[in-house]
């Protein structure tokens, strides 16, 4: 199931992941989410419709959309506690 804290987990992590970007193995790992819910994640994010993250290899990152997207409805993800 998506919900929406697994979708702000993964662009908040690709967002601090920067330019690398993270493989789907370390996204598992840091994502606090089940790996069926980083696919859907990912399966959403992906999408020709919204593209705010691409693949350059085995590496996942954030476009200019996904960054947008996290500097306009997630900006209190990205606050350190």
């Amino acid at each position: 199931m998506l919900t929406q804290d697994s979708w702000a987990r993964v662009l908040v992590l690709l967002h601090y992941a920067g330019e690398s970007g993270f493989t789907r193995r370390e996204i598992d790992q840091y994502a606090r989410c089940s790996a069926a819910s980083v696919t859907l994640v990912f399966q959403k994010l992906a999408a020709p419709d919204t593209r705010q993250i691409i693949t350059i290899g085995d590496r996942f990152r954030l476009t200019d959309l996904g960054a947008k997207q996290i500097r306009e409805n997630l900006p209190e993800k990205l606050l350190l506690e």
